[in-house]
């Protein structure tokens, strides 16, 4: 089992992959939506709808938060983790990041703003 020292590395080099990698339209457009307050970033490091979304958000949601999952299952892998230990780990690092303006759910499931 990795120490606290390994998870923490881990953690912010997922947290770093998550702003870096997305695709450039992508990325624009969850700016966007996170700006305007569509979508927030929840506790487990995905994003989530703030008020019920329309079709195009429904869509960037899962696109993104398949990214996500999938590198969060990579690093999981390669470190002897569950998935959920990796969320654990990253999403309050994601929030932490988000900038100001940006809704998060706080850990009873509500939305704040940042």
């Amino acid at each position: 089992m990795p120490g606290l020292r390994h998870c923490f590395a881990i953690v912010t080099v997922v947290v770093a992959m998550i702003f870096a990698y997305a695709p450039p339209v992508m990325a624009d457009a969850l700016d966007d939506a996170l700006r305007s307050g569509k979508v927030g970033e929840t506790q487990r490091g995905y994003i989530a709808a703030v008020k019920r979304p329309s079709g195009a958000i429904t869509r960037l949601i899962n696109s993104i938060n398949s990214r996500r999952r999938a590198q969060y299952q990579s690093i999981a892998k390669r470190n002897n983790l569950s998935l959920q230990q990796v969320e654990r780990l990253v999403g309050p690092k994601v929030i932490n990041r988000a900038p100001k303006g940006t809704y998060y759910q706080d850990a009873r499931g509500k939305w704040r703003r940042k």
